[in-house]
């Protein structure tokens, strides 16, 4: 079965400095250009990083150090079957939340061998089907 995550919106909060990042996703395809230094794999990284992929973090350390909060919304499509989800990061923390489903907590996974971190890599791959 043939699985898509098809994003909608990503948004970066940094209450710290009370500023934001936010974007629209088109269900088609979305090119993301710009000169050199503007910001494209930055948004890469971030996108990677609020899904629990934490060889990110030393390329994003200047937004990091600042105690941002990511959240990606997104559909996952699983043949005929779309949900709506949302995926929350909060530094050492993860927040899935799943269309008519509880919200699931990951704490401290910061350190790639976590135990949670070892569970929310498990709970994804099923979730996505890898």
């Amino acid at each position: 079965m043939r699985t898509q995550l098809i994003y909608k919106n990503f948004f970066i909060y940094c209450e710290k400095n009370n500023t934001g990042f936010f974007t629209e996703f088109d269900e088609g395809i979305n090119i993301i250009h710009g000169k050199n230094t503007s910001g494209k794999s930055t948004l890469i990284q971030a996108i990677q990083y609020t899904f629990g992929i934490n060889d990110e973090k030393h390329k994003l350390f200047e937004i990091l150090d600042e105690g941002v909060i990511f959240r990606l919304d997104f559909v996952l499509k699983k043949g005929s079957n779309d949900e709506n989800l949302t995926i929350i990061r909060d530094n050492d923390f993860i927040y899935i939340k799943r269309e008519n489903l509880p919200l699931i907590k990951y704490s401290g996974i910061g350190a790639n061998h976590s135990r949670e971190h070892v569970l929310l890599n498990e709970n994804i791959s099923k979730l996505i089907g890898f």
